[in-house]
């Protein structure tokens, strides 16, 4: 279960918006859905990450814990 790649998605709409979550839907390839029965797999973790970022103009290690 993808619960990582959920919280990155929490914390990208709460700090970003609806338009951030989207485009980081659009930029990762994977809905908000599809992320919660996928596997946290490092490389779409780091992609997550990294799209978060961008995004956001922050970085959002601290708030993962």
């Amino acid at each position: 279960m993808g619960k990582l790649l959920l919280k990155i998605y929490q914390i990208v709409e709460d700090k970003g918006g609806l338009q951030c979550r989207l485009t980081l839907a659009s930029k990762t390839g994977i809905s908000r859905q599809q992320a919660a029965v996928v596997r946290d797999k490092a490389s779409m973790v780091k992609q997550f990450k990294d799209v978060a970022r961008e995004l956001l103009q922050e970085e959002i290690e601290d708030l993962l814990k």
